[in-house]
């Protein structure tokens, strides 16, 4: 399939500043897409007259255009996995809950549905919104089990990408036992789903449903 050269290197430059926590300088996105320095420097220039990076002395990071678009993306991806996340809710009597990375140390839940019956006399009230570390609970968890594994990484997040979900308990509120499955979405860091409740679950069949969720909304994302 036939591509355009120009918006080809524009994405692959901002993806690349994407996923550099410090920014990256003009000669290293050069270095990085294998291309001339004025090349590089006249991606940058388009990139930043749309707002999608800014310069910051000699170092190119996300502007906020960027933000712009993933709020519109999250906005659609909450709009689509409504119905997959109440189904999760039913099937499992537990608080369901949507979960996308925040930049390379937070998440931040968008979205969650109750049970139509609960299985539980108390629900866990999880706040959309709220932002938390990704190596607490179950949910970022799962989303830092989509990287590769790297030096010293929790024994969680090893534990998770092996098994293809996590779970903690008390991590995030007393008492609560939260499990989650990491999918991948165009255009952000991870995401994932789960449920989190006052009691014990019977692990593997509350995994199957999970991680079913998650297979689902991974191709709802990108349809």
């Amino acid at each position: 399939m036939a591509t355009l050269q120009g918006l080809d290197r524009g994405l692959r430059a901002l993806n690349a500043i994407s996923l550099a926590a410090e920014g990256l300088t003009v000669a290293d996105l050069a270095a990085h897409l294998e291309i001339d320095r004025a090349i590089a420097y006249r991606i940058v220039q388009t990139l930043e007259e749309h707002a999608l990076v800014s310069r910051q002395g000699k170092r190119v990071r996300l502007g906020a255009g960027a933000a712009t678009l993933a709020g519109r993306f999250q906005h659609q991806l909450v709009q689509v996995a409504q119905p997959a996340l109440q189904e999760l809710a039913d099937v499992t009597g537990a608080s369901a809950f949507l979960t996308v990375a925040h930049g390379a140390r937070e998440c931040v839940p968008v979205a969650g549905a109750e049970p139509a019956a609960p299985h539980d006399p108390v629900q866990v009230g999880y706040r959309i919104g709220a932002r938390h570390p990704l190596d607490r609970g179950a949910n970022g968890i799962a989303i830092l089990a989509l990287q590769p594994p790297w030096p010293d990484e929790p024994e969680e997040v090893a534990w998770a990408r092996e098994s293809g979900y996590s779970v903690t308990s008390g991590q995030l509120q007393r008492g609560a036992t939260g499990l989650a499955a990491g999918f991948e979405v165009p255009g952000a860091a991870g995401a994932s789903v789960g449920v989190v409740a006052m009691r014990e679950f019977d692990i593997e069949q509350v995994a199957a449903q999970v991680k079913e969720a998650a297979s689902r909304l991974a191709a709802l994302s990108k349809a």
